[in-house]
């Protein structure tokens, strides 16, 4: 593989680009948007009572809060490791519990993971670019949704944010310490959602393989930030793991209290597979998202959720190999993107909030490449994105139909002024980069405001859709694990501690012997 100097566009850029004022006045806009959106009204919000009662059984002692007990004596766990719920957790244990106490932290980390996806891009490839990501993460409906719940998610997507910021940082230093940074930060963003977190790894060592450096010396880098990511991403697994059984909680939606198993098992391989039996994990795969497929991410479910920017992003993609950006970056953020989208295409199922993972890859490659384009003084990456951006507005409108309509199509005419301005002699730069942030933004935007008038803690979704979150009356309990069942015998089905059902829609949950993980809510 060639070794690739990094250049710093983002000097070039800054040079060229808004002047030093515009990048603190942007950076309060967007974290002023960020905010309304996502936590605007939040103290009238109703979030999941699952994922609630486990807020406030992991504030009533500090072992709760360690193990992520999903009930006040600390029986059992939750399906997963608790990371995302710790500072909720905090806020309950220090001003009560409350709507906002759960869910304000969740907007909080979707507004700093707006702020640091800015800041990564400007670092790419200027000002504009930085101000354009931002903007891109901010308004993606489907964050926006699952941030005004208190689903666990945003904290997810604030880890993929500093990994992106660490990454860009270490490729065009070629520096060890910002990798190890790097991996430290995809082992934070393990202890949010556990695997999917290691999906950047491809991205990262891919690009770091491309920098001008020694065989030898980049093999040895990779190896010590791969060693602190497994051990940053492991910690608490391993602690949990050492514990006696009869010392700590049962370990949620396993078979045999294992939490190597709840991680690698249950939430590893068996979110894959859609069918179980007595000898396979008995994941739930939230029916969401419609069958796994290449065309997934633009089904009904998922279209206006996440798909407004993809083909855009795949013509930036295009547009930053075309115009030679340097090759590291390109590779990282080519990888990264392609990775999340074809592991949300073939996951057996998920939630829709799933796919806001994608918002930080997606609002880097946008900007990136609209950024770029414009230092390298050429103008049709810019004609082309933006119009394949409304273009897809308009189909994702029709398909949705009601106000998604007028507005895609409002979208679609602003686009092309943008796309006379830009191929005008005369054009205003001020109004021109107006014109072609609405031309790529308006109808996701509008669908992130809609959003909030429409909650759904059970099953987040953007845009006023709630017939698509449809499939739970109430939180599930803990399926076939009760607290009665922690003497490793197999439930019954029964609701776990202080939950308020069994599984999805009343059903009992699993039989002797099995996990109980599908009365979890995601």
């Amino acid at each position: 593989m060639p070794q690739t100097p990094t250049a710093r566009p983002a000097r070039l850029a800054t040079r060229t680009g808004p002047g030093r004022r515009a990048w603190p006045w942007g950076l309060s806009v967007i974290a002023a948007l960020a905010l309304v959106l996502t936590a605007w009204q939040v103290w009238d919000g109703t979030p999941s009572d699952y994922y609630a009662a486990i807020a406030v059984s992991m504030s009533q002692s500090w072992s709760n809060f360690f193990f992520g007990a999903m009930d006040p004596a600390g029986t059992v766990t939750l399906d997963k490791i608790p990371g995302s719920f710790w500072i909720p957790a905090l806020a309950v244990k220090v001003f009560g519990y409350s709507a906002w106490a759960v869910i304000l932290p969740n907007a909080l980390a979707a507004v700093a993971a707006a702020l640091v996806t800015a800041v990564t891009a400007r670092r790419l490839a200027g000002v504009r670019a930085g101000l354009l990501a931002g903007s891109i993460v901010a308004v993606t409906p489907i964050l926006v949704a699952v941030s005004r719940s208190n689903q666990p998610e945003s904290f997810f997507v604030l880890g993929l944010a500093l990994t992106a910021w660490a990454s860009v940082r270490a490729v065009q230093a070629r520096s060890l310490g910002w990798l190890v940074v790097a991996g430290a930060a995809i082992g934070l963003s393990f202890q949010f959602y556990m695997l999917e977190a290691w999906a950047v790894w491809p991205a990262l060592a891919a690009a770091y393989l491309c920098t001008a450096q020694s065989w030898g010396r980049r093999l040895a880098h990779l190896a010590l930030a791969g060693a602190v990511s497994l051990a940053a991403s492991l910690w608490w697994v391993a602690i949990v793991a050492l514990i006696p059984s009869g010392s700590r909680p049962y370990i949620g939606s396993t078979v045999g209290d294992d939490p190597w198993e709840m991680v690698f098992g249950y939430n590893g391989l068996g979110r894959f597979s859609a069918t179980a039996d007595s000898s396979a994990y008995e994941s739930f795969t939230p029916p969401f998202s419609g069958d796994p497929g290449v065309l997934r991410l633009f089904n009904a479910q998922l279209a206006g959720q996440i798909a407004w920017l993809i083909p855009a992003a795949v013509v930036a993609l295009i547009v930053l190999w075309v115009l030679r950006f340097p090759r590291p970056l390109t590779v990282l953020l080519t990888v990264w993107t392609l990775t999340f989208a074809a592991m949300f295409s073939v996951v057996a199922g998920m939630h829709q909030f799933y796919t806001a993972a994608l918002a930080v890859p997606l609002g880097l490659a946008v900007a990136t490449a609209l950024a770029w384009s414009v230092h390298r003084g050429k103008v049709w990456p810019a004609v082309a994105i933006v119009g394949v951006a409304a273009a897809t507005a308009v189909a994702i409108g029709f398909a949705t139909g009601g106000y998604s309509i007028p507005v895609s199509l409002l979208q679609a005419a602003v686009a092309a002024v943008a796309i006379a301005l830009l191929l005008s002699r005369h054009r205003a730069p001020l109004v021109t980069g107006v014109a072609l942030v609405v031309g790529l933004l308006l109808t996701p935007t509008v669908w992130s405001a809609v959003t909030i008038a429409h909650p759904n803690a059970i099953n987040p979704v953007a845009g006023g859709v709630s017939e698509m979150a449809s499939g739970f009356g109430a939180a599930g309990g803990a399926g076939g694990r009760g607290a009665a069942a922690m003497d490793g015998r197999g439930g019954d089905g029964a609701a776990g501690p202080g939950m308020s059902g069994g599984a999805p829609n009343g059903a009992a949950g699993p039989g002797p012997g099995a996990a109980g993980g599908a009365g979890l809510p995601g």
